[in-house]
């Protein structure tokens, strides 16, 4: 972590590791599809995680395994791995995009709220609002009790969702509260709001976007030392709404921000671009199974490594050109990663209470059916991005005038 000219804990270092930083910027090119394309990637292997979990039974009761099998399972089953992918490269983002911007000395909170917060509302009020619309559809039908009791035997629904589709829920969730200590220690706890426990990972997101701006400025250069204890409180007292669970997480989400004060990678033979390349997606692949396997936050802290590492040398080594339909198709995929994530999973149990499809084991028929499923899922998602999120940016500017009108005032 750093800003002006101070990173990480020693700032008598980070003056070189702020200029780089500042002169490199976002990747470009090649790296920036490819990052592209990670983020899709991870959006789409969450929803095929939740796909698995709803249709088919787990690993161990298949009647027999085999290789293929196998693999495919454990590619279906990384679904909370990815998020942790998503949280270093929010990291590396939206960290280095504050870092740039107090450096410059244009930093200002309404214009940084302005920014996050159009960026999650104008997917999330539609999500909560079209989710539980299809939880309540679903909880009508007849024969559906038993999954939206929590009882149908998916890991991603354990909850009575009757329980949680509720105003003081919805609201929750409409301020980030969900799994937040706060809440919890006042007996009013907020879990996602019905059956999208996806929306769980947006409360971290959003207090890491609210909590390191403080670090950044703790870590400045320049700042009076009741200054720095005003920001050491604010940083503790976040520490203590949230819990301990969602400031483990933040780590991971912190390695991201480290990424740009990391060294240049001699990249000029083609040969070793590749070898580091091939390196880090090994390294990426074991960390994936690792914290699968472990379940834990040191298997976290390993993963988010990998990714950082994985980020580091892309940033450097993928620089060759691309073909223009995987660019587009990338770029296509990063920009509904966040509408794909967040809606999905209603429309999946509803379409799986309504169809009344059990959990079964895999076979040539129900394959196919519910791979015409997850089909409708990504057309839907999709649609949902062309109304709302790929109008982000007309919103923010929209908005624009009235958040920062007392500010040119």
């Amino acid at each position: 972590m750093a800003t002006q000219r101070a990173a990480g804990s020693l700032e008598s270092v980070a003056r070189g590791s702020i200029e780089k930083t500042q002169s490199q910027g976002p990747p470009t090119g090649s790296p920036s599809i490819h990052l592209d394309a990670l983020r899709g990637f991870a959006a789409f292997s969450v929803l095929l995680n939740h796909w698995r979990d709803a249709f088919f039974v787990d690993y161990r009761a298949l009647p027999h395994h085999s290789f293929i099998l196998t693999m495919a399972y454990l590619l279906a089953g990384l679904g909370r791995q990815w998020v942790i992918v998503f949280f270093v490269m929010s990291g590396y983002l939206v960290g280095g995009s504050v870092i740039k911007a107090v450096h410059s000395e244009r930093w200002t909170w309404p214009g940084y709220l302005l920014s996050r917060l159009t960026r999650l509302y104008i997917v999330l009020l539609p999500a909560l609002l079209l989710g539980g619309a299809m939880d309540w559809i679903g909880m009508h039908l007849p024969g559906t009790a038993v999954i939206y009791s929590g009882h149908s035997g998916m890991h991603a629904l354990t909850a009575n969702v009757h329980s949680t589709l509720t105003l003081p829920v919805l609201l929750g969730n409409a301020f980030f509260l969900q799994t937040t200590a706060f809440l919890a220690k006042v007996g009013h706890a907020a879990p996602p709001f019905g059956s999208n426990g996806s929306l769980w990972s947006l409360s971290n997101e959003f207090w890491y976007y609210m909590a390191f701006p403080p670090l950044v400025f703790l870590l400045a250069r320049g700042r009076s030392w009741r200054m720095r204890m005003i920001y050491a409180f604010c940083l503790l007292a976040w520490g203590w709404f949230v819990g301990r669970d969602i400031v483990l997480l933040g780590i991971p989400w912190l390695t991201g921000v480290l990424i740009p004060f990391l060294p240049p990678i001699p990249s000029r033979r083609r040969w070793v671009r590749i070898s580091a390349i091939a390196l880090a997606l090994a390294f990426l692949g074991g960390g994936l199974v690792l914290d699968k396997l472990l379940n834990s936050f040191s298997g976290d802290l390993v993963l988010g490594c990998t990714v950082a590492l994985l980020i580091w040398v892309t940033m450097h080594c993928a620089i060759s050109p691309v073909p223009p339909a995987y660019a587009r198709i990338a770029q296509r995929a990063a920009r509904s990663s966040y509408t794909l994530y967040l809606v999905h999973l209603p429309l999946l149990i509803l379409l799986k209470a309504s169809l009344h499809l059990p959990r079964a084991v895999p076979g040539w028929h129900n394959c196919l059916l519910c791979m015409g499923l997850l089909v409708v899922i990504l057309l839907y998602a999709q649609l949902v991005y062309q109304i709302f999120e790929k109008h982000t940016d007309q919103v923010r500017e929209w908005l624009k005038p009235y958040v920062l009108a007392r500010k040119k005032a």
